[in-house]
């Protein structure tokens, strides 16, 4: 309680001061929540690829609150991804994006905010979006992808049902069926994403963590390990970058798990229209 009255107090005189208080690192920056650190059972029983269920705790981060749009991505690097499904509007969630698309755009958002870069690399390929010589620095205070640990965590914002508005899969009836419309962007076929924001948030009051657009993860695909882990960054190579999410193509509920894995070739964006949204330490 105490440190509460020194925070508010501290709070209310910057504001009074004219300080602004992002600049002391006590407001998470704009558009981003506050992620607060915890334990967590990361995976399920229901297929292999999500087994075993394993016990992972992840420190603090920032995470924005809905996919990154497609107005803030144009505005950012000047074109859409090759693979866009793009006639929908500003506030539509960027989709068709390659994993190294999505990197090179945290790059570009570290540096318009002042922060240092995550990734670094040799040389870019126009053909593939390949990244020669990657490295990431996850010590680095600029913007990156999620690992999966970090995105399940956020995801299920302190629940462990099978979805993290509540209820187990498969759902049994109407008013189950009805209680995902709410919460996810789903069985919209071909009629593309929908506007970022338009569901019921998540207990950390993040949007559209399952359904609309895929999302892609820092993490190569790798299976799961039993044993108890802080902060994974899962493998150091691989052939296959981590989607977390489902689509808004998707009728079946099995994808809107919070568990619910799917890889895919870092530069196939062409697909799943996966989208993407950012961390910050």
């Amino acid at each position: 309680m105490r440190a509460m009255i020194l925070f508010c107090m501290m709070l209310a005189f910057l504001l009074f001061s004219g300080c602004n208080p992002n600049d002391f690192g006590l407001l998470p920056p704009q558009g981003m929540k506050q992620i607060p650190g915890g334990t967590f059972q990361m995976g399920d029983t229901l297929y292999s690829v999500e087994q075993p269920v394993h016990s992972v705790t992840v420190s603090s981060f920032y995470m924005d609150t809905t996919e990154v749009t497609q107005g803030d991505y144009l505005a950012l690097m000047g074109v859409h991804p090759r693979y866009c499904f793009c006639d929908s509007g500003s506030l539509w969630p960027e989709n068709g994006i390659s994993w190294f698309e999505a990197v090179l755009y945290c790059n570009a958002r570290s540096k318009r905010d002042g922060l240092d870069t995550v990734y670094s690399y040799d040389s870019v390929s126009l053909l593939t979006y390949g990244l020669a010589g990657l490295a990431i620095d996850f010590a680095k205070n600029g913007y990156r992808l999620p690992t999966e640990a970090e995105w399940e965590y956020a995801c299920r914002a302190g629940t462990m049902t099978d979805y993290y508005w509540g209820g187990s899969f498969p759902p049994t009836t109407l008013a189950d069926t009805l209680t995902i419309d709410s919460n996810a962007v789903w069985r919209e076929g071909n009629n593309g994403p929908k506007r970022v924001g338009g569901k019921r948030p998540n207990a950390f009051g993040l949007y559209d963590m399952i359904g609309n657009a895929y999302e892609w993860c820092n993490d190569w695909y790798d299976a799961y390990s039993a044993g108890a882990q802080t902060d994974p960054t899962g493998s150091s190579s691989g052939l296959y970058r981590m989607l977390r999410g489902g689509l808004w193509l998707y009728t079946d509920p099995v994808c809107l798990r919070s568990a619910w894995r799917f890889r895919a070739v870092p530069f196939d964006g062409s697909t799943l229209h996966p989208g993407f949204r950012c961390v910050r330490r």
